[in-house]
């Protein structure tokens, strides 16, 4: 008695399950059809609509979204069962079940190639269509669960893709910037001029170098605090970054001692630029804490490639030597290194003799827009431009 209970119970939640599906049959024969609804509701399903043709059966898939198509091969319309069986899965992603009286190899094996999720071949018992519609929902669901969890899978890999990405790009700009002006730093000054001196020896064309002190910085320490000093170095900074072009790259040297590489200029546009950013610090207005500081000033030495040495050191020990002409010359000043401040092995003699033979076009550089510089440049060292 316990048994014949349990087994009855089991069956009427079996058909509370199965009257939660809705049926679509899409069968040219309507006695087939009848004979198909009349099983399917005493199975517990609910025949939503029949359709004889392809246009019929989209239409009604279209209207009534049927949780399962029962679709035999050979229906009427513009397409047999099978391409319509595809266009239906396309559309509203359901389970199919193809019905077919033929059972020849090569009708069998295309129906295959579309992975329904059933075949039944007619004549069919009840238990071969209840078994094989089971089986099609139970097969559907294990696609859909697995299709949500290789979709969480992706999402989630590529929010980690993402983090790891912005993490990367913050310990690199971590590790190539000054965390008080945000110019480059030291390390990063030597990739980026040694890789531009590269440039100019492959393309012909100079590469300007700046290297500027900040006067009597000591005394503003001294006087207002190192944090007011450290104002006035960001000050510094942003007036760089608003006066220098996309491709010239501005690095705080050490202290209050910065370098701008200007790709593209000899001394003579080097020098331009250095006058404008000295006029610049001498104006700038700066308060800090509510106590508006005192003006200051910037000193300047100007060197370039190939006219100042054919290595970066070289360059930069004729720049710093500029300097201190401008230091010793009255401060808040551009003083540009003279022949007397370059080297003068034979080497570097020798190799400036062959890149002045070459030099055909090396002014191209100022002919290219700033946007066209800089793809050019990130296509080859896939680097960015916003030093």
């Amino acid at each position: 008695m316990v048994l014949m209970t349990s087994a009855f119970t089991a069956s009427r939640a079996a058909a509370r399950t199965a009257l939660q599906k809705r049926l679509l049959i899409v069968e040219d024969e309507c006695v087939v059809a009848f004979d198909l609804t009349v099983a399917l509701e005493d199975m517990g399903y609910s025949v939503i609509a029949t359709a004889v043709s392809s246009d019929e059966a989209l239409r009604a898939a279209d209207e009534q979204r049927p949780d399962l198509v029962l679709m035999d091969i050979k229906i009427a319309g513009g397409t047999d069962g099978i391409e319509t069986g595809c266009l239906l899965r396309a559309r509203h992603h359901i389970p199919l079940v193809y019905l077919t009286a033929n059972v020849d190899a090569t009708t069998l094996s295309r129906a295959l190639r579309t992975e329904p999720d059933g075949y039944l071949v007619k004549p069919y018992n009840e238990h071969s269509l209840r078994t094989t519609i089971e089986v099609a929902f139970c097969r559907h669901e294990a696609e859909r669960a697995a299709r949500v969890a290789h979709e969480r899978e992706r999402a989630q890999l590529e929010q980690r893709y993402s983090d790891l990405t912005s993490l990367a790009r913050r310990l690199r700009r971590e590790a190539t910037r000054d965390p008080l002006t945000g110019l480059c730093n030291r390390r990063r000054l030597e990739d980026i001029a040694k890789r531009e001196i590269s440039f100019g020896q492959r393309d012909s064309h100079a590469v300007g170098f700046i290297l500027l002190d900040l006067d009597r910085f000591k005394q503003m320490n001294d006087a207002f605090g190192h944090a007011a000093g450290d104002a006035a170095l960001r000050a510094v900074a942003d007036l760089l970054r608003s006066r220098i072009r996309i491709y010239d790259v501005a690095c705080r040297y050490g202290g209050e001692e910065i370098v701008v590489v200007v790709p593209g200029e000899s001394t003579v546009g080097a020098a331009a630029l250095a006058e404008s950013l000295r006029a610049g610090i001498e104006l700038l207005d700066i308060t800090f804490a509510g106590v508006r500081l005192p003006p200051f000033t910037a000193s300047f030495g100007v060197a370039s490639f190939p006219e100042h040495g054919w290595e970066l050191d070289s360059v930069l020990s004729a720049a710093d030597k500029a300097l201190y002409r401008a230091k010793t010359a009255g401060r808040n000043c551009v003083v540009v290194a003279t022949a007397a401040d370059a080297p003068t092995p034979s080497a570097w003699a020798a190799a400036a003799r062959v890149w002045e033979g070459r030099a055909t076009n090396g002014r191209e550089l100022r002919a290219r827009t700033a946007g066209e510089y800089a793809l050019i440049r990130e296509l080859e060292t896939g680097d960015d431009f916003d030093g």
